[in-house]
C-alpha cells in the first residue's frame, strides 16, 4: 500500500502547480484591470476639474468684458458736413430769401451702458467671443455757427439793413433745428456700422487679448462676423 500512496501525491503535484499559475494569472488581470479603472476614473476627475474651472473662467472673463463695456462712452464715427438754413419772406413790398451755411459734425456711437450679460458669449472651441449689442445712432449734433456764411437775395423795395438782418437771424436760428433732421444713409451709413464694429472688437480684444476671435452683430441685424485678431 506505500507505493501507491507515493504515486497518488506526485500526481497531484502539476495540478497544484497549474492551480497556482491559474490563481496567478487571475491575480495579475485582476490587478490590471482594478488599475486600468482608477486610472480612468482619474482621468475623468481631472477632465471634469478642468472644464469646471474653464466654464468658471469663461464666466469670469465674460462679466469682466460686460463690466468694461458698461463703462465706455463709445464715439464711433464723425461726419463733418455742412449744414444750411434759409427763410424767405414775399409781400407787396418784394422778396427776401436769407440763406445761411455753417460746418456741422454728426457723432455716431453705440449706447452700451446698459449691455445686458446674456448678450456677452465665450465660446471654449476656438476662443471665439460673440457680443450682440445696438445699432449705432447719433448721440450728437454740433453746429460751428462761429464759422457761418450768409447771404441775402433781395427784390422790390426790401432793404438788407432791415429784411436781410431779419431774416438771416431767423434762418440763424434754423440751423441746429436743420442739423438735426440730416440723416446718413447709403456708403455712408454702411461705414458708420462697420466702424462701430470695428472699435467694439478692437475694445474688446483690448480686454481678453489681441490674439482673441471677436464675433459682433447688431440689434437690427441677424448674422455676425468674425474678426480675429492679427
Amino acid at each position: 500500500m506505500a507505493p501507491v500512496e507515493a504515486n497518488t501525491s506526485l500526481s497531484e503535484i502539476p495540478r497544484a502547480c497549474w492551480r497556482g499559475r491559474v490563481l496567478w494569472l487571475g491575480g495579475t488581470l485582476g490587478a490590471g484591470v482594478l488599475g486600468s479603472v482608477g486610472l480612468r476614473m482619474q482621468q475623468e476627475r481631472v477632465i471634469h476639474s478642468a472644464m469646471r474651472e474653464s466654464g468658471s473662467q469663461a464666466v469670469a472673463m465674460q462679466a469682466n468684458v460686460v463690466r468694461h463695456l458698461r463703462t465706455c462712452e463709445l464715439v464711433t464715427s464723425r461726419i463733418e458736413t455742412t449744414v444750411r438754413a434759409q427763410n424767405n419772406d414775399d409781400n407787396w413790398f418784394g422778396s427776401v430769401v436769407a440763406t445761411v451755411e455753417a460746418p456741422a459734425r454728426l457723432s455716431y456711437g453705440v449706447d452700451l451702458s446698459k449691455l445686458e450679460s446674456s448678450r456677452v458669449v465665450f465660446s471654449p472651441i476656438g476662443g471665439v467671443y460673440s457680443l450682440r449689442v445696438p445699432a449705432p445712432k447719433r448721440i450728437a449734433t454740433e453746429v460751428f455757427t462761429g464759422q457761418e456764411k450768409t447771404g441775402v437775395e433781395l427784390a422790390g423795395l426790401r432793404f438788407r439793413s432791415m429784411a436781410g438782418e431779419e431774416h438771416l437771424g431767423i434762418a440763424r436760428a434754423r440751423l441746429h433745428e436743420q442739423a438735426l433732421k440730416m440723416r446718413v444713409t447709403g456708403a455712408e451709413l454702411e461705414r458708420v456700422r462697420e466702424s462701430a464694429r470695428a472699435e467694439i472688437e478692437g475694445l474688446v480684444r483690448r480686454i481678453v487679448g489681441e490674439s482673441a476671435s471677436v464675433r459682433v452683430a447688431f440689434d437690427d441685424e441677424g448674422g455676425t462676423r468674425v474678426a480675429a485678431g492679427e
